[in-house]
């Protein structure tokens, strides 16, 4: 005869009869992560990748530098060009 159990399914697909077992593989899919989260008013979020260079898009400084400029186009531009304009650490470049 046909009766109803109860599975506990794990976020990687798997199927356990035990709550615990379940968890126990759900605990071991989490991993960590880093963001470079900006201050803007949008909360941009890059996420970091810890096997790229760290100037590069997906490493820690290019990621930081990208999570303060805007994506929307006409302020990013202008962002770009006062970067240019005073260098990345904010001392005028002409000097």
């Amino acid at each position: 005869m046909a009766h109803v159990e109860t599975w506990y399914r794990c976020p990687c697909g798997a199927a356990y009869t035990e709550q615990k077992e379940a968890l126990k593989c759900a605990t071991s899919h989490v991993r960590a992560e880093k963001w470079a989260v900006g201050d803007g008013a949008h909360k941009k979020a890059v996420r970091i990748y810890s096997n790229h260079v760290p100037n590069s898009m997906n490493g820690i400084l290019g990621a930081l530098r990208e999570a303060e400029l805007s994506d929307d186009i006409q302020i990013r531009r202008q962002q770009l060009r006062e970067e240019a304009e005073y260098g990345k650490d904010g001392n005028d470049a002409s000097h």
